[in-house]
């Protein structure tokens, strides 16, 4: 569902490619900060190809998260200014190549109960190249 924040959820530079996989830039769509427990990653596709979950790692404050352990984390936060890192290892694209990302990003607030806030976004990326080494 697009909503006012569907349009900052992809960054236009914020898809890299590199030895560690494909990484995707995400901002938090959402007026105040969020624990990482009320995030849902409910759908990623690039290129027209679904991503299948166990292969998406969420990353924020240089931490490493597999989608099923986010809703247990309820002392790591996403705060608005921040931005997260979809990382999917082993999904290879050539830097400076165009790219199709679709993103589907749920959030449940604690404090408003039963909402569940849902925000889409697709924009063709290029790709950038990582500075990171495989350790």
């Amino acid at each position: 569902m697009d909503n006012n924040f569907s349009y900052l959820l992809l960054n236009d530079q914020g898809l890299r490619a590199g030895a560690r996989g494909l990484e995707i830039d995400v901002r938090l769509p959402w007026y105040r900060s969020m624990p990482v427990s009320v995030v849902e990653v409910a759908s990623l596709a690039v290129d027209d190809h679904p991503v299948a979950p166990e292969r998406i790692r969420f990353e924020i404050n240089g931490k490493s998260f597999q989608l099923a352990e986010l809703p247990e984390q309820v002392e790591e936060f996403w705060f608005v200014l921040d931005r997260a890192v979809l990382r999917v290892p082993g999904l290879k694209a050539e830097a400076g190549t165009n790219h199709r990302v679709e993103l589907q990003l749920n959030l449940y607030p604690p404090y408003i109960p039963h909402l569940t806030w849902v925000t889409r976004a697709s924009k063709a990326l290029r790709a950038n190249q990582t500075s990171q080494v495989t350790p």
